[in-house]
C-alpha cells in the first residue's frame, strides 16, 4: 500500500460515515479502526468530565486534550473522505441523500430511545409532567441536543445536567457538509484558494474566540476543511514517517505551552491521513463486522448519565467506562445492523426517482454534466 501518496475510499466520513466503494476499497485502509478508536477514547473523556462536572476539569486537563485530539481525528477523516464522496457522486442531489441516509435514520432513533425511554425512566417528573415538558417551549428549545435536561427533568443531582452534549457536533458537521457541496456547485472546490479562503476566515474567528472555551470550538471545522484539503491535494503530497516523527515531536513539545490546540491543527491531520493508510492488515481488516463508532458516539454520553444518576455518581471511573462500553456497544450494533446498514442499501436509489419523489425540478446541466460528477 502506498502511504505516500494514498488515495481514498468516497463513500466514506468522520463522526458519522461509511466508508468504502466496494469492500475492497473500503478495506485498503485503517478508517475504520481510526473512527473506533477515537470514539472508545471520547467514551472515556465523557466519563471523566461527566463525574467531575464540566466546571471542576480544567482547560487543559491532559484527559480533555485527548478526547479533544480524538473528536479532531473523527473530523480530518471527515474531511477527506466526504470530499472523497463528493468527488465520486453523480450530482448534488445524490450526495445529499448519501448524508441524509447516514447521519439522521440512526441519530433519529437514538432521540426517539433518550425521549421516550430512557426520559420516562430516569426524569424527576411525573408522567405527565414529563411528556408536557418535552413540547414545551423550554423542552422544544433543548431538542434535539439536550444541553439542559432538567427542562425535562433528567440528571438534575448528576455533577452535569446535559442528556447528550455529543450531538453538538452533528449540525457542525452538517454545515461543513454543505460547505463542500456549495462549493462544489460553484466550481471553486478544486480551487486551491477557495478553500484556503475559508480556513483563513475561520482562523481569523478561532483568534478572536481564543480564550473563550465555547465559541473557541470554531477550531474543530478547522479539522474538517484541512482533511477536505488533504484529500483533494492527494497526489501532491507526500506521507513519510520522518514528517510524522516531527509532528509528533511538535505536538509533545507545545504540550509545555499554552498553544497545545494550535499544534493540533497543523499536526493531527497529517498524522490521522497518514496512521489511515498504514498496511497493517488487521487495521484494514477491522471494520468487517460492521462499523459501529457512530452507534458508540450517539449512544454513550445518555448511557453515562443514566449510570451516574442510578448509581449516585459512586462508580469509579473504570467502572463507568467499562459500564458504559458494556451497555454502548450493543446499542451501536443493534443501530448498525438494523437501522444504519439498511439505510445505506438505499444510497444508489437513482437520482431521476428522488427528483420524483420530493418533488424536484432537474437541476440545471452545469450541475449534472462531468464537471459535476467528475467520475
Amino acid at each position: 500500500m502506498n502511504t505516500e501518496h494514498p488515495g481514498a475510499t468516497p463513500e466514506g466520513g468522520g463522526i458519522s460515515s461509511h466508508t468504502g466503494k466496494g469492500s475492497g476499497a473500503r478495506f485498503s485502509n485503517n478508517f475504520d479502526f481510526l473512527r473506533f478508536a477515537a470514539a472508545a477514547v471520547i467514551v472515556v473523556t465523557h466519563a471523566y468530565a461527566l463525574r467531575l462536572g464540566y466546571v471542576g476539569v480544567g482547560m487543559y486537563d491532559p484527559v480533555i486534550l485527548i478526547g479533544q485530539a480524538a473528536l479532531a481525528g473523527l473530523l480530518v477523516t471527515s474531511g477527506y473522505l466526504i470530499t472523497a464522496s463528493w468527488d465520486s457522486t453523480a450530482s448534488p442531489l445524490r450526495f445529499a441523500w448519501k448524508r441524509f441516509l447516514r447521519v439522521v435514520p440512526a441519530l433519529v432513533l437514538a432521540i426517539l430511545i433518550t425521549l421516550f425511554v430512557i426520559g420516562p425512566l430516569m426524569t424527576s417528573l411525573p408522567p405527565g409532567a414529563y411528556f408536557g415538558a418535552i413540547f414545551s417551549p423550554a423542552g422544544l428549545a433543548t431538542a434535539p441536543f439536550f444541553e439542559d435536561g432538567s427542562a425535562i427533568g433528567l440528571f438534575q443531582a448528576n455533577p452535569w445536567t446535559y442528556v447528550n452534549g455529543s450531538l453538538w457536533t452533528i449540525p457542525v458537521e452538517i454545515a461543513m457538509y454543505g460547505v463542500i457541496g456549495l462549493l462544489g456547485i460553484a466550481g471553486l472546490l478544486w480551487r486551491r484558494s477557495a478553500l484556503l479562503g475559508v480556513m483563513g476566515i475561520n482562523i481569523l474567528l478561532w483568534i478572536a474566540w481564543f480564550d473563550d472555551p465555547r465559541m473557541a470550538k470554531i477550531r474543530f471545522t478547522l479539522y474538517f476543511l484541512i482533511g477536505a484539503y488533504l484529500y483533494l491535494h492527494r497526489e501532491r503530497i507526500a506521507y513519510r514517517p520522518v514528517i510524522a516523527g516531527a509532528l509528533l515531536l511538535l505536538l509533545g513539545v507545545s504540550a509545555l505551552t499554552p498553544y497545545l490546540t494550535v499544534a493540533g491543527v497543523i499536526a493531527i491531520p497529517y498524522l490521522v491521513i497518514y496512521a489511515a493508510h498504514l498496511p497493517v492488515p488487521f487495521l484494514n481488516e477491522f471494520g468487517r463486522p460492521g462499523d459501529f463508532s457512530y452507534g458508540i458516539y450517539i449512544y454513550h454520553y445518555p448511557v453515562q448519565q443514566v449510570l451516574i444518576q442510578a448509581t449516585a455518581n459512586t462508580l469509579l471511573l473504570p467502572a463507568l467506562c467499562g459500564l458504559s462500553f458494556l451497555v454502548a456497544f450493543p446499542l451501536a450494533f443493534l443501530s448498525w445492523h438494523i437501522v444504519e446498514k439498511r439505510a445505506l442499501a438505499a444510497k444508489n436509489f437513482g437520482t431521476a426517482d428522488l427528483r420524483r419523489v420530493l418533488g424536484l425540478p432537474s437541476l440545471p446541466e452545469p450541475l449534472t454534466g462531468p464537471e459535476a460528477a467528475r467520475k
